[in-house]
């Protein structure tokens, strides 16, 4: 890939990665109930918070990871040659990441709020507890555990990549990676419990591919074109 090319499809992830930032802080940036767990502070707040923020929370994500999309296409030639196992395994990885990840998994999070809130008002909050529970088990839980196979996979498919050094980027590189980004700001969840904490946490993904993009897009001017210039 080019440099020109990687650059502009880094960017136009990046801006993906942005508006899925703001998807994930209108569904998550507030304060739990004293004492939730994680999935019962999600309950909590979506009884709180107007219905238009997780509707709209989970529309502008899922546009965001259509739209990061290209960022990850400029990661798959540092993968390996296009023929290898571990490159075309990416490949497919970062497809079911499209095809999943926004429609499957962002969106929902925000519907399953939706939903238990407007159940609530309508039927009770027993009855929109029971229907958003089964919403989350029937439909969020089997997208999300095909989203983590993939997910997970590439995440350690490109740290090997990049540690063992078969990239031209230096090999501390390896440290930009979704996985690693995502369990550091999901660790954040220990410091408290507010809003801003919570929306760090929910954002844990956007926000490790922003950080990942950027350093990509300053790698591609530093490192792979003083490779290709050598060449």
């Amino acid at each position: 890939m080019k440099r020109e090319k990687a650059e502009r499809y880094l960017k136009i992830g990046l801006f993906g990665a942005v508006l899925t930032l703001i998807g994930d802080l209108l569904i998550g940036a507030a304060k739990f109930p004293d004492g939730a767990d994680m999935i019962q502070g999600y309950f909590g707040i979506a009884l709180t918070m107007p219905a238009w923020r997780p509707v709209l929370g989970g529309l502008i994500g899922f546009a965001g990871i259509c739209l990061e999309f290209p960022g990850f296409l400029t990661i798959c030639p540092l993968i390996g040659d296009e023929k290898s196992l571990n490159s075309r395994f990416y490949k497919l990885a970062i497809h079911v990441f499209l095809a999943v990840g926004g429609g499957a998994v962002h969106l929902p999070c925000g519907v399953f709020m939706w939903l238990y809130k407007s159940v609530s008002e309508t039927a009770g909050k027993a009855a929109g507890y029971d229907i958003a529970m089964k919403y989350l088990l029937y439909f969020m839980m089997p997208a999300t555990a095909v989203f983590s196979v993939f997910f997970i996979g590439a995440c350690v498919v490109q740290f090997i990549a990049f540690f063992k050094g078969r990239t031209p980027f230096p090999k501390w590189y390896c440290v930009f990676n979704l996985l690693i980004g995502k369990v550091v700001f999901n660790m954040v969840r220990q410091l408290g419990n507010t809003a801003f904490i919570n929306g760090i946490a929910t954002s844990n993904m956007s926000l490790s591919a922003i950080i990942m993009f950027t350093a990509l897009l300053v790698g591609w001017k530093k490192y792979a074109v003083d490779k290709e210039a050598d060449q």
